[in-house]
């Protein structure tokens, strides 16, 4: 059983698929500097709503508000099912 919903999304970037992740804890700074933060280079926009965003390796991207208990994730075309299958492992033992 999965430890988060996951529904797809409208695209907000070309040649790629986005899905919403919505987990149980919230993603604050702690828990995507401590956790996430081993995907890729964390960036934060200080903006009303402080919002951070990940590249991972494979050039997945994570963005998200910070304190929320969602994030988007936007998969390459062409590396999809193989991208959102080792991101949804990695979540799912994430949040054991």
């Amino acid at each position: 059983m999965d430890n988060f919903e996951v529904k797809k999304v409208e695209n907000c970037f070309k040649n790629s698929q986005t899905y919403e992740y919505k987990i149980g804890v919230n993603l604050d700074k702690e828990f995507i500097d401590g956790k996430l933060s081993v995907l890729g280079e964390v960036t934060v926009k200080p903006y009303r709503r402080p919002i951070f965003m990940i590249t991972c390796q494979d050039n997945t991207k994570i963005k998200g508000i910070i304190n929320s208990k969602t994030m988007k994730v936007s998969f390459e075309d062409g590396k999809v099912e193989n991208s959102k299958e080792e991101f949804e492992k990695f979540l799912n033992d994430l949040l054991k």
